[in-house]
C-alpha cells in the first residue's frame, strides 16, 4: 500500500516505504495511527532506533503529521501529498457486468476465476415458462403439409 510518490523520493529509504505503509495502513480505520516505535519496529523487523529515525524522515518530508493527545502519539497522513481514497469506494462505482467481462493478465487459466468465456443463452432457455405447448389447429396442420410437400 506505498504509495507510487514515495518510490520516485530518492531521500527515503526502503524501510522508510514500508513503515509508511504500515502506518497508511493502520490509520485507515481512525484517520490515524497510534502504534508505538516498538510495534512498528517487531512488524518491520528493524531496531526501534531505525523506525525512529524514518519517522524523522517521514515528518521532515512531509508525508506525516504527529501530534499528541492525552501523552500519546498519533501520526496522520499528510492527505495533501498522499491520496487516501479507498480503493473501495472506486470499486464500488464499477457495474458487475465490466468486472464479469474484463480479461485479467494473469497467466494461469485453470485458477483465474475472471475468464470465464459465458456463452450468451436465449431467453427462452433461462425461463421455460413462457414456451407454452399447444397442439396444432387442423388448419395449421394443412399449411405445414402445403410447406413440406416439396421435400417428400
Amino acid at each position: 500500500m506505498t504509495p507510487r510518490i514515495v518510490f520516485n523520493d530518492k531521500t527515503l529509504t526502503r524501510t522508510d516505504g514500508n513503515i509508511l505503509g504500515l502506518i497508511i495502513s493502520l490509520a485507515f480505520k481512525y484517520g490515524y495511527c497510534f502504534a508505538t516505535n516498538n510495534y512498528i519496529s517487531e512488524y518491520i523487523k528493524v531496531k526501534s532506533r531505525t523506525v525512529s529515525d524514518s519517522l524523522s524522515r517521514l515528518k521532515k518530508q512531509q508525508y506525516i503529521k504527529i501530534k499528541y493527545v492525552d501523552n500519546k502519539r498519533r501520526i496522520y497522513l499528510n492527505t495533501e501529498k498522499i491520496p487516501v481514497k479507498s480503493a473501495d469506494a472506486i470499486a464500488n462505482n464499477c457495474s458487475k457486468t465490466v468486472a464479469e467481462n474484463c480479461y485479467h493478465n494473469i497467466n494461469n487459466k485453470y485458477k483465474n476465476k475472471y475468464i470465464k468465456n459465458k456463452e450468451i443463452v436465449p431467453y427462452w432457455l433461462e425461463h421455460p415458462e413462457v414456451c407454452k405447448s399447444d397442439l396444432a389447429t387442423p388448419e395449421e396442420i394443412a399449411e405445414m403439409d402445403e410447406l413440406l410437400k416439396e421435400f417428400k
